[in-house]
Formats: structure tokens, C-alpha cells, sequence
């Protein structure tokens, strides 16, 4: 779960250059894009923050944790972050459709990446398959209940249950290719020309990409960085799977706590405290 909080505070500061320049129809630069990539710049940056990701995560880690709905953890958490006013980028906390779903409490049918941004404590806390499958379902459909955001959850599902196993990449992105859709990217041609998309079929592939190309945890942050558009689910979502196949560093554990919101730092620590509680594996079926 930090690698996906880590992710997501690493790659905020760099999602408002993304979405500025998308207002004005342009992007940012690929010198600005790959600048991310220089180890002598600091993972995290004055102005990152936790944003709607980590709420979200932790409000899924929440209801895992205490056997409870996950639509009432998601509107808690939600409402509880609405009435703290915009961000300190001068945004709404949330995305439009899931404000609307806060206020109205209706099944949404989003195609959006925030179902999968969030489920990472999912997969990474329970070994059974079918039981994981049955939580991520009910943990993305209050908001998320189109085909294409389906499909993008169980993929990221798989591929950090797998990446808990320590399976090969080359076998990873086989099972990806295979059940779900294409990895064929280029980090470089990424970096050039992608767009910002929240769409979840337009950014949880290239999120599995980039952990595939990456050699070691802060590594696959930073590629995930690296290719610009929705940076912080981008970086997000690579994070919860190179958490579980690489582990987190213990300095970058230290250093993102003191931007997550005191309410949730509970829930952090009882996460990893019920996972230290945990036994063996069992392997995902082919």
C-alpha cells in the first residue's frame, strides 16, 4: 500500500505541469518529462502532496482491515476530504464523476482509472485468488461499473498478485498479453507523445509497462513519472506493484509519512502489522 502512497505523492506536483498543459492544448516538453529521472532530484518536492489516490487506497485498505462496506469507507473518506475545501493546488479533492457519486450515492458507470488506483491492498493483503477477485469486484463497482474499468482492475489485480509471487516479468507480461491487452510500448516514444488520459485503458497498460522496464522500486516510480500524462495514478499504480516485487525502501517509508493525513496513518500501520501476521502465498492460476 505505501508503494502506491509513494507513487501518488512523488507524481502530484508533476500531474498539475500535465494537466495545465493539456488545458492549452499543448504538453509538456520531453526535457521536463525525463528531468524525473536524474537521481539528484528529489523524489518527492515542497509541493507534493497525497491526493485523491492515497485517500482512496486507504479508505479500500479501511474496509478491508475492519470488515466493512467499502462504498460507506469510500464515502467517508470522501466526504471527510470534500469539506477540507479545494487542495493546495487550488483543485477539487476529487474528479467530477466522483463527486457527483458522493453526493448522489448511485452506482456509477465510470471508465476511469480511479477503480484500479486504489485496490492495491486488495491483492497485497489476501492470497486466495477467488476471494481477492470477489473483494476487488465489490471494492471497484459503487463507482466503476463499466466493462473497461473491470478489466483494468483484474488486470492490475493479477499482476501484483504475481509480482507477490516473484514471478518473472517476461511471465507477467505473457499472463497481461494474454488475458487482458497489449504491452507493446516504448518508454522513449511514451515519453515523447503520450497524453494525459484518466481513462483506464489508457493508463493502467502503460502502468504495468513501466514496472516491467523498471530495475528496482524507485526506479519504476521515476519511469512511471517519466512519461508525463496522469503521473500521480500512473505512478501510483506502478508503485503497488513494485512494492510487492521489489519491497520500498526504508528512507522513502520514513519520508512519505509526514504527508499522509494523521486519520490514516492508523490504518497504515495496522495494514502492515495484519500483513506481518500473514503465511505463505498461494500461486495465481494460468
Amino acid at each position: 500500500m505505501l508503494g502506491a502512497i509513494i507513487g501518488d505523492v512523488a507524481g502530484s506536483i508533476y500531474e498539475v505541469s500535465e494537466i495545465e498543459a493539456k488545458i492549452k492544448k499543448s504538453k509538456v516538453s520531453y526535457e521536463d518529462r525525463i528531468k524525473v529521472l536524474d537521481r539528484n532530484v528529489p523524489l518527492f518536492l515542497p509541493n507534493s502532496s497525497a491526493t485523491d489516490d492515497s485517500i482512496l487506497t486507504v479508505a479500500i485498505a479501511d474496509a478491508l482491515l475492519n470488515n466493512k462496506s467499502y462504498k460507506d469507507k469510500l464515502l467517508e473518506y470522501g466526504k471527510k476530504e470534500i469539506e477540507k475545501g479545494l487542495d493546495m493546488y487550488g483543485r477539487s479533492r476529487f474528479g467530477p464523476g466522483f463527486i457527483k457519486w458522493l453526493q448522489e450515492e448511485e452506482f456509477c458507470e465510470s471508465y476511469g482509472n480511479g477503480c484500479a488506483m486504489r485496490i492495491s491492498s486488495i491483492p497485497e493483503l489476501l492470497d486466495n485468488e477467488e476471494k481477492v477477485k470477489e473483494e476487488v469486484y465489490k471494492a471497484t463497482v459503487p463507482t466503476h461499473n463499466h466493462p473497461e474499468s473491470l478489466l483494468c482492475t483484474n488486470a492490475l489485480t493479477d499482476v501484483i498478485l504475481l509480482a507477490k509471487q516473484k514471478v518473472s516479468k517476461e511471465n507477467i507480461k505473457k499472463h497481461v498479453e494474454k488475458n487482458y491487452f497489449s504491452l507493446d510500448y516504448d518508454l522513449e516514444d511514451l515519453r515523447h507523445n503520450y497524453t494525459f488520459s484518466s481513462r483506464a485503458i489508457n493508463s493502467v497498460p502503460q502502468a504495468i509497462y513501466c514496472f516491467l522496464e523498471s530495475e528496482e522500486f524507485e526506479d519504476a516510480i521515476r519511469k512511471a513519472i517519466s512519461i508525463g500524462g496522469d503521473t500521480d495514478t500512473i505512478a501510483c499504480m506502478t508503485g503497488s506493484i513494485a512494492e510487492n516485487y521489489y519491497g520500498v525502501p526504508e528512507e522513502l517509508k520514513e519520508n512519505v509519512m509526514k504527508y499522509i493525513p494523521d486519520y490514516m496513518l492508523k490504518v497504515v500501520d495496522e495494514f502492515y502489522d495484519r500483513k506481518k501476521e500473514k503465511g505463505n502465498v498461494k500461486r495465481l492460476s494460468k
